[in-house]
């Protein structure tokens, strides 16, 4: 079948474009707080680099500074969608990969692009974008070399399979989720006279990691470096789950101790390993499949779309964004006709939807049935991509391509709602607008993220056993700040630590246009207090909480913040 010039090369331009607009969505303000510090960092050179992540990005960070150096630019860049797009740029490359072999793999099987949902559900991919220009992340880095190690195994190119691997971890460590996936196609070729096999995939490996360290080894910083980005990590986060709707967030909550007992009498049954048993069982069976029962590419893309569902739904640790690498292996899977449509759908669903309760939607409830709704996918995906069973799941929806846009739209139309509502500030009867109901124009917190009307740990805001409905949750040290709407002209607040902070210690702090105009001095667990201050004529206010001493535990509260037209009834002005 022919198709005209218009039928294809609608991928980069579309993406481009939908990447771009994204920058202008509201980023977090840890992230881009990290960014801005590791490329501070690197602009004066290796030997200062104090980040914890694996070294690829640490050389474009640097990278950056020199070409920002010879032109003169300020480093880093203090616009946030500045910061983002250099940050970002190696992500929008990846992207538009991505986006052009979906729509090259749709044509080579003579498929319209522009009429096909796979297409749509990549090119204007809710989880993409959210988890790239809106997020500051870049879990999307590690997949072209992960895709091409997959690639190059089933070859049995080891030389190369291995060092693609190589790059994929020096990009993030979270690629090692596809190792029991290349240690079955290694099996598969595996014989006495082919021995040699094992030391080509290790020397690929090993050759990548020399020259990705070389900096670090240069100027004698090595072994820190590479304890801080890999083996360091693993203490970071000792949660059973963090913000991600899998198993534990159904079993104990969020953010709870991984290592706390699951039964009531105590004993060895813990999230941390029951969760790793049965990673470890989703691993070995998805390496015996590769080994024994692969033998088409297909099945392989199947098996590592199992590998990241279970790591993410099973294993404890988990962050809302592990779940992120489900959307392209599913895509490239979809386009090349070896993994249904409706995988890449569902994908885009839960991925998007996680991400989404991190930042404009929250909710307990709905995060439960996306728990449930990621389970159920994950025992699914095990049973056909990962054992090989078939189910009755054919289903041919017609004129699925226009439906998939409607819905992509409409879903991306209701999210650019959600964030406009955000930025629109609208005085109720008393004269009152909260903060938790408007956009902050810029955040940093040492630990956890900002939670509007919830605590740092996405519980009911309390306050020495007194609940609030309205409010920000924060963790010492945080730094919120937001421009002040004509009209207002009084903050009041009741501030204290949450109860899930009775042993901490903090000083709450207002600052006016960069000018502290009050603080509470040292706040322990005590009941409520409250400030209200007049604004008088200030552009910028800023919520600010320092940490006396450790920080655990420094569980804060602002609750009812808020901005007033006049000062509420009843309440004493506080000393300045």
């Amino acid at each position: 079948m022919e198709y005209s010039p218009l039928s294809r090369g609608w991928a980069l331009p579309l993406g481009s474009l939908l990447f771009i607009c994204a920058l202008y969505w509201n980023g977090h303000g840890t992230d881009l707080g990290y960014w801005t510090s590791w490329m501070q960092q690197m602009a004066q050179g290796y030997e200062h680099a104090q980040a914890n992540y694996p070294p690829l990005l640490l050389h474009w960070f640097w990278l950056l500074a020199k070409i920002f150096d010879f032109a003169g630019f300020e480093y880093p860049p203090v616009s946030p969608v500045q910061l983002k797009f250099f940050v970002l740029l190696p992500v929008l490359a990846t992207q538009l990969w991505l986006c052009h072999r979906v729509e090259c793999s749709l044509c080579e099987r003579n498929v319209q692009p522009l009429e096909s949902p796979v297409f749509w559900a990549v090119v204007a991919s809710p989880a993409l974008l959210l988890d790239g220009p809106v997020w500051g992340q870049v879990d999307l880095l590690p997949f072209l070399p992960m895709w091409l190690s997959l690639v190059y195994a089933f070859r049995a190119r080891f030389f190369v399979a291995g060092a693609a691997f190589g790059v994929a971890l020096l990009w993030k460590f979270q690629a090692i989720v596809i190792l029991p996936v290349l240690v079955g196609l290694f099996m598969r070729r595996w014989r006495l006279q082919t021995w040699y096999y094992a030391p080509q995939a290790l020397a690929g490996l090993l050759l990548v990691g020399l020259i990705g360290f070389l900096p670090f080894i240069w100027v004698g910083r090595f072994a820190e470096m590479f304890h801080a980005a890999y083996l360091g990590n693993t203490d970071i986060f000792p949660f059973a789950t963090f913000n991600a709707a899998n198993l534990w967030y159904l079993l104990v909550g969020n953010i709870t101790d991984m290592h706390q007992p699951l039964l009531a009498d105590g004993g060895w049954l813990t999230p941390h390993k029951l969760g790793l048993v049965l990673f470890a069982l989703v691993s070995v069976v998805c390496m015996l499949r590769a080994w024994l029962a692969t033998e088409r590419f297909g099945q392989v893309v199947g098996l590592a779309m199992v590998m990241v569902l279970g790591f993410f739904t099973l294993a404890p640790s988990m962050h809302e964004r592990y779940l992120f690498l489900l959307v392209p292996l599913a895509a490239l899977g979809c386009a090349r006709g070896e993994i249904r449509t409706g995988w890449l759908l569902l994908a885009n669903l839960v991925v998007a939807c996680n991400i989404l309760l991190v930042l404009p939607l929250e909710g307990d409830a709905i995060w439960r049935q996306l728990s449930w709704l990621v389970i159920v996918l994950t025992l699914f995906a095990l049973a056909t991509l990962g054992l090989g069973l078939r189910l009755p799941t054919s289903v041919k929806i017609p004129h699925g391509g226009a439906i998939a846009a409607a819905v992509v739209g409409g879903f991306m139309t209701v999210q650019v709602y959600l964030l406009h509502s955000l930025n629109r500030v609208e005085f109720d009867r008393l004269g009152r607008v909260y903060l938790s109901d408007i956009k902050e124009s810029y955040f940093h917190q040492d630990w956890g993220r900002l939670s509007r009307d919830a605590s740092v740990s996405n519980d009911p805001l309390n306050i020495y056993g007194r609940s609030f409905d309205k409010g920000l949750g924060v963790h010492a040290f945080s730094k919120v700040a937001y421009r002040i709407p004509e009209g207002a002209n009084f903050f009041h607040s009741y501030y204290g630590l949450d109860r899930a902070g009775e042993s901490g210690s903090v000083r709450f702090n207002v600052l006016l246009d960069g000018r502290t105009v009050w603080s509470s001095g040292a706040v322990g667990w005590q009941p409520p207090r409250q400030v209200l201050l007049p604004l008088r004529g200030a552009r910028e206010i800023v919520l600010q909480v320092d940490s006396l001493g450790s920080i655990t535990s420094d569980h804060a509260n602002w609750a009812e913040a808020g901005l007033w037209k006049t000062a509420p009834g009843g309440r004493i002005l506080s000393r300045q």
